[in-house]
C-alpha cells in the first residue's frame, strides 16, 4: 500500500479497580503542574472522574489525564510515602512538579475514551501530533485515510467530516469485545439516511458514543462503498473505493488545518494504552437498550 500526498490495554469492569493517574493542570495563568493520584472506581472512567473532581482540592484547573496504570493487578503494591487522602476514593501524592506555562508549547492530549499506559511503549509519546496519512488503492480497490486529533478538536472534527460525504445511507455501531470482556456486536441503523439524524444521535448521546473508547461509530455512504469511522482508539478513518471522493475528503481535511505526514503515530500502534468510557455514560447492556429504542437492529456478534 502506497502513501498518497494531497496537493492542496483495555479496562474490564470490576467493583474494586485501583488506578494511578498522572494528571496535568494549571495552578494559575502562568504555572502548570503534574500531579500523581491513586483512585478506586468500578471502572477506569469512574476512577478518572473522581480524580478530576478531587484535583480541585489542590487548586488544579484545566485538568487532563496524561497516563494511567492499573494497580490492583500488581501483587504487593503499596502507596508511596508522602500521600494524602482527598476523599474516600482518591489519594494524592503530596508534591507537584510545576513548570512555567508556554502558550507555544504543544503537548498532545489523548481524546476522552483512551489514555496512554504508564508502561513504556515502542515510541516516544511526543511523536503523536494532529496529522493525517493517506494510502493509495490497495488490492481490494480501497483508498484509506487516517487522522489523529487531540481531545480539544476530535469531536468537532468528526462531526465536520460527516458533511464531507456526498450521502449518508446508514449508521453502524460496533460494540467492542474489550467492553466487559464480551463478544463484539454490530448494530445497524438503516433508517439513518441523512446527516442530521446521525449528528443528532451522536451529540445527544455524546458520552456514550463520541467519548466512549469501547465502540466504533461508522457512517456509511453507498457512494464508493464508503465508511467514515470514529474508532475505539479515537482515530478518524475513511475507507472508500471512490478516488474522487477520497481526494475531496483529503483536501477538506487540510482545509481544517491538519497537516499530512508520512510519519504517522497514534496510540493504537506502538504504545501501551487503556480504553474507557466516561463515568456518566451508559453501561454496555443499557447502551444496547438505547440502541434498540432508537431503531438500531442487532446484526451479528463474534469473539
Amino acid at each position: 500500500m502506497t502513501i498518497i500526498i494531497f496537493l492542496v490495554k483495555d479496562s474490564i469492569s470490576t467493583e474494586k479497580q485501583f488506578w494511578h493517574f498522572l494528571i496535568n493542570g494549571h495552578l494559575d495563568e502562568n504555572t502548570g503542574a503534574y500531579a500523581n493520584f491513586y483512585t478506586y472506581g468500578s471502572h477506569l472512567g469512574e476512577a478518572l472522574s473522581r480524580t478530576i473532581e478531587a484535583s480541585g482540592q489542590i487548586d488544579l484547573s484545566n485538568v487532563d489525564v496524561i497516563e494511567a496504570a492499573r494497580l490492583d493487578t500488581i501483587e504487593g503494591f503499596k502507596l508511596p510515602e508522602g500521600t494524602e487522602a482527598l476523599t474516600e476514593y482518591v489519594t494524592f501524592k503530596d508534591n507537584l512538579n510545576t513548570y512555567d506555562l508556554d502558550e507555544n508549547e504543544y503537548q498532545f492530549i489523548a481524546p476522552t475514551g483512551i489514555v496512554k499506559s504508564s508502561d513504556d511503549g515502542e515510541y516516544d509519546y511526543d511523536l503523536i501530533t494532529e496529522t493525517f496519512v493517506a494510502y493509495g488503492k490497495n488490492e481490494k480497490g480501497i483508498f484509506e485515510l487516517e487522522l489523529v486529533a487531540d481531545k480539544k478538536r476530535l469531536i468537532e472534527t468528526f462531526i465536520k467530516t460527516i458533511d464531507f460525504l456526498p450521502t449518508v445511507d446508514s449508521f453502524w455501531i460496533y460494540i467492542q469485545n474489550h467492553w466487559d470482556d464480551a463478544k463484539t456486536e454490530l448494530w445497524v441503523a438503516k433508517h439513518f439516511v441523512d446527516k442530521k439524524a446521525v449528528v443528532n444521535f451522536l451529540t445527544s448521546n455524546k458520552t456514550s458514543t463520541l467519548e466512549n473508547g469501547l465502540i466504533d461509530c461508522v457512517v456509511h455512504s453507498l457512494a464508493g462503498q464508503t465508511n467514515l469511522t470514529l474508532d475505539d482508539h479515537k482515530k478518524i478513518q475513511l475507507h472508500t473505493k471512490d478516488e474522487g471522493l477520497f481526494d475531496h475528503f483529503g483536501k477538506k481535511i487540510m482545509g481544517l488545518g491538519f497537516e499530512q505526514t508520512k510519519d504517522f503515530y497514534d496510540l493504537e500502534f506502538g504504545y501501551h494504552h487503556w480504553h474507557y468510557r466516561p463515568s456518566d455514560s451508559l453501561g454496555r447492556e443499557t447502551f444496547k437498550e438505547l440502541l434498540s429504542t432508537k431503531g438500531f437492529d442487532y446484526l451479528d456478534s463474534w469473539e
